[in-house]
């Protein structure tokens, strides 16, 4: 399976610092809401983009900079397709001390058409089931 590199690996962080890879570009949505699997468990986003997520109740014991997958994808009361996307834990905490904001490292083409489809709201991703 192709994959879409969206970060390159650990050893360029430094120079993806450089380049201002920790701003922002990707525009954040808060709706619609994405379900993601993490682990075998479920968490809801509180925002998303094509780039990262941040997710909600997340009381996991992932830190800063470990790696994780995201093993299923999709609206949240919907149906979820299987993913491969390697993401990259940016934060852990926030307002509530629940949260977990991650960037996607690899995200597999799929992904990215399920992601994509989901933002554009095209009717095969948004049915309930």
């Amino acid at each position: 399976m192709s994959a879409l590199q969206m970060w390159p690996d650990q050893e360029t962080a430094e120079q993806g610092e450089r380049l201002g890879y920790r701003t922002r570009s990707s525009t954040r949505l808060n709706n619609p809401t994405l379900c993601a699997q993490v682990r075998g468990r479920h968490y809801e986003s509180l925002n998303w983009s094509l780039s990262g997520i941040l997710l909600g109740g997340y009381n996991g014991v992932l830190c800063e900079g470990e790696q994780f997958d995201i093993d299923n994808i999709g609206l949240a009361g919907r149906r979820l397709w299987p993913v491969l996307i390697n993401a990259r834990v940016i934060r852990v905490g926030g307002q509530n001390g629940m949260e977990l904001a991650a960037q996607f490292l690899t995200i597999s083409a799929p992904a990215f058409d399920i992601l994509e489809g989901i933002m554009l709201r095209r009717p095969n991703y948004w049915k309930a089931a």
